[in-house]
């Protein structure tokens, strides 16, 4: 009996086969372009989370919780003491893939000649070599510790901007001047050994990095500034920082996107576009298929009178009409999703690339993610949308009078 009407509903929408194509191109077109940005969005996401785990923060960082809570007065004030004993804990937990200590600390660079402010970074280079090798572009020599015969140098990578500003060249020393742990100033001369580039402008006018040895040697300190977690994978962030917490409960965890304010804006202005984008959608579509409803009504005015003379129910009518626009709704949004899929498909491989993000110098790949929870979504919204769209001109034929119908010219 279902069955009947379902086929009734499909021969009255293919009646005016033009009308219905094109309220159906138009609701295809609708579930393409949530498809295709919902896809964009979370490529996106997932290329700044990465890149902000990977080039910056890793997953989790441990810190002593006055460091977050007040100044420090003298460098390294509220570090992290014991932190090989600590590390060893936290790799105890099978969530984590690794995890490695990191000091923070700024300075002046001296060429001899010509003095430049740093920020500085001391890492252990093998663990973060694990974590960031690929997403930092040395533009000359190599990263630290990478050459046996300079193993007991204290070496120095610089960003090219920092490089540039001191006509730094690879071989050149440099001297170090800091504010050690005690108040005193301290100095140490280090070698260049590469050039790196972060894409961040900002960053390539300060940043350098050298071995955490050095580092420890010139703020004559043994304490570090925080612990990076790297595990092994993103999804379990949440519960690899639970898990730690309760192991360490007294430091401060603190998450890499709660760390990232950067991908914490783009994520919000995204959500926003994208809502913004569905309600236009939502309007678009509404639209055109109660427009299309209407003139169905309309054409078919004597017909609703003839089926209201023989005893069709108002409700019945209803219904016919509302599964006219479930019809619609299916067809379109299953067309949708076949063409958003193929088209993201072959924007991926079209090797499109898009123009460096604000912040940055570095182009990235246009690329499409297939997300099952958007298509399922887009097919969901515009369906209901199709149905929604029916139900003010499908009540209004249901109200209908006979004598009016009947009479309509």
């Amino acid at each position: 009996m279902k069955a009947k009407f379902f086929i009734l509903a499909l021969k009255n929408v293919t009646r005016n086969l033009r009308r219905t194509t094109i309220t159906g191109l138009i609701m295809a077109f609708g579930v393409i372009s949530l498809i295709l940005a919902g896809g964009f969005m979370k490529y996106s996401f997932w290329g700044l989370g990465e890149n902000a785990i990977r080039g910056q923060y890793g997953h989790l960082q441990m810190f002593n919780p006055q460091y977050l809570e007040e100044e420090e007065d003298k460098p390294l004030q509220f570090g992290i003491e014991r932190s090989d004993s600590l590390i060893k804990l936290i790799q105890s937990i099978e969530s984590v893939q690794f995890a490695m200590p990191r000091i923070n600390f700024m300075g002046l660079l001296s060429n001899g000649e010509k003095s430049e402010a740093f920020i500085g970074e001391a890492i252990a280079p093998k663990e973060e070599r694990q974590l960031s090798e690929s997403r930092i572009r040395m533009d000359m020599g190599h990263h630290l510790d990478e050459q046996p015969s300079d193993l007991d140098e204290d070496e120095v990578i610089l960003a090219s901007g920092l490089a540039k500003a001191l006509k730094a060249n690879i071989g050149d020393y440099l001297t170090l001047m800091v504010t050690t742990t005690s108040g005193a100033l301290n100095a140490v001369d280090v070698k260049l050994v590469g050039v790196f580039s972060t894409g961040v402008p900002e960053l390539d006018a300060r940043l350098l990095k050298v071995k955490l040895a050095t580092a420890q040697n010139l703020l004559v300190t043994d304490r570090v500034t925080k612990i990076v977690v790297v595990l092994k994978a993103t999804e379990i962030t949440d519960l690899a920082a639970e898990q730690i917490s309760k192991l360490l409960p007294d430091y401060k965890i603190k998450k890499w996107y709660e760390l990232a304010t950067f991908y914490q804006a783009v994520v919000k202005l995204y959500n926003t576009i994208f809502g913004f984008m569905g309600v236009l959608i939502f309007i678009v579509v509404l639209l055109a298929s109660s427009n299309t409803m209407m003139m169905s009504i309309f054409e078919r005015t004597k017909e609703i009178g003839t089926l209201m003379a023989i005893g069709t129910s108002g409700r019945r009518l209803l219904t016919n009409f509302l599964l006219e626009g479930l019809v619609i709704g299916v067809i379109a949004s299953v067309t949708g999703l076949v063409l958003g899929f193929l088209l993201s498909f072959a924007i991926n491989h079209a090797g499109i690339m898009m123009p460096p993000p604000p912040g940055s110098t570095f182009g990235y790949p246009l690329n499409v993610h297939y997300v099952l929870s958007i298509y399922l979504g887009s097919f969901i919204f515009m369906v209901i949308t199709a149905i929604v769209s029916t139900l003010i001109p499908a009540a209004k034929a249901a109200r209908m009078k006979i004598v009016d119908a009947l009479g309509h010219i």
